[in-house]
């Protein structure tokens, strides 16, 4: 059987220490804060981000360096025959067409799948891709699963857009008219693009109507859901996982935005979602 390495990117949310018990390779991804750039997880924390964005800081990411991928890729090739790259949503960077390019020099040991996904959802995928490798799929079967099967939708609302307007998500004008009539935007997250959902007139309103937008009903046998915290209120990101918990009669999955996403939601934002299992069984 070959040995197969899974290697993803920062935007999955994996810590340093979840990539080692799970086994997973992450390729970090810069992020710059007034004009400094750091390694996402090297040199700064989740917390100095956000204490940072609400000082009034410039913050941007980028996608993982060429250099540094090509030794990422040199490097692990040495004690594994090939590599299942999962990077983020190809309509969200440009990471994916990157890794593509330079997999076209590895001899076919490099396998790029687009399963348009960010966040927790693409770290939970990374962790079924193992147990599809564990149970002896090929990486083509692998990709033509994930590229048929594999969904996700989120809800995502910030606190303020005034971190969407930093990160270029939406325009200045935009922006101080939504301000003028204290809008809040509702934004989804599907089919690995980020768009507006709907726009209301509170943060609080904006997470009822996120939470409406991500119930849906399916199979809970099929599905799984997850409450991300940007550092939103704990009162309602507990009443969010609680009613969720409620109504669907399953175990949330709680996790924390991770610094390269959370740079564009800013503090205080919260997303909701849920993402359709490909592995029905228990890992």
């Amino acid at each position: 059987m070959m040995k197969i390495a899974v290697i993803t990117d920062s935007s999955a949310g994996v810590s340093k220490q979840e990539a080692i018990d799970h086994e997973i390779i992450v390729a970090r991804m810069p992020l710059t804060i007034d004009g400094k750039a750091y390694m996402e997880e090297e040199g700064i924390s989740r917390e100095q981000l956000i204490q940072a964005m609400k000082n009034g800081s410039s913050v941007s990411t980028s996608q993982p360096p060429l250099g540094r991928l090509i030794e990422l890729f040199d490097d692990v090739l040495k004690t594994y025959d090939h590599i299942i790259f999962l990077p983020i949503s190809s309509k969200l960077s440009g990471t994916y067409q990157t890794a593509c390019g330079l997999a076209q020099d590895y001899d076919g040991r490099v396998t790029v799948i687009d399963s348009k996904f960010v966040s927790c959802p693409l770290f939970l995928l990374s962790l079924e891709v193992k147990e599809m490798i564990r149970r002896g799929m090929e990486p083509d079967a692998i990709r033509t699963l994930i590229e048929n099967e594999a969904d996700m939708y989120a809800s995502l609302i910030p606190e303020d857009i005034i971190y969407l307007k930093r990160g270029g998500r939406i325009t200045p004008a935009a922006a101080a008219i939504a301000n003028l009539l204290k809008i809040v935007p509702v934004l989804k997250v599907s089919n690995g693009e980020i768009d507006l959902a709907e726009k209301v007139r509170t943060y609080k309103k904006a997470v009822r109507v996120g939470f409406d937008h991500s119930v849906v009903d399916r199979n809970k046998d099929d599905y799984e859901w997850i409450v991300l915290d940007g550092g939103c209120e704990e009162k309602i990101y507990n009443a969010v996982v609680k009613d969720l918990e409620k109504h669907f009669g399953v175990e949330v999955i709680k996790r924390p935005l991770y610094p390269i996403v959370l740079a564009h939601t800013g503090p205080g934002s919260i997303a909701i979602a849920w993402r359709k299992k490909l592995i029905k069984d228990k890992i």
